[in-house]
């Protein structure tokens, strides 16, 4: 399995973990109650690798050039404009 398909993966397991959470909330009489913690603490889990997947995809050689010179783009672009109000000199 390629690491664009496990990333793929980890975002749908993570946004049918937060529905299934949310199902549970709503229809607490459908499924076994002795078993409501467990099934909470695995949907929290699969919730919190699905963020850490996310997170890994955009570490520097997993993401496209292009998306990463925007990215520094424009977390450049508003210190300038801060520089170039006067109140520090640049040179």
């Amino acid at each position: 399995m390629s690491r664009e398909q496990l990333a793929a993966e980890a975002q749908q397991a993570g946004r049918n973990a937060i529905h299934n959470l949310m199902w549970m909330g709503k229809h607490p009489d459908r499924y076994d109650r002795d078993k409501h913690e467990e099934m909470v603490a695995y949907l929290l889990l699969m919730i919190r690798f699905a963020n850490y997947e996310m997170k890994n995809a955009r570490r520097p050689g997993r993401t496209s050039v292009g998306s990463r010179t925007k990215e520094l783009l424009f977390s450049i672009l508003p210190i300038r404009k801060r520089l170039s109000k006067g109140d520090i000199s640049l040179g």
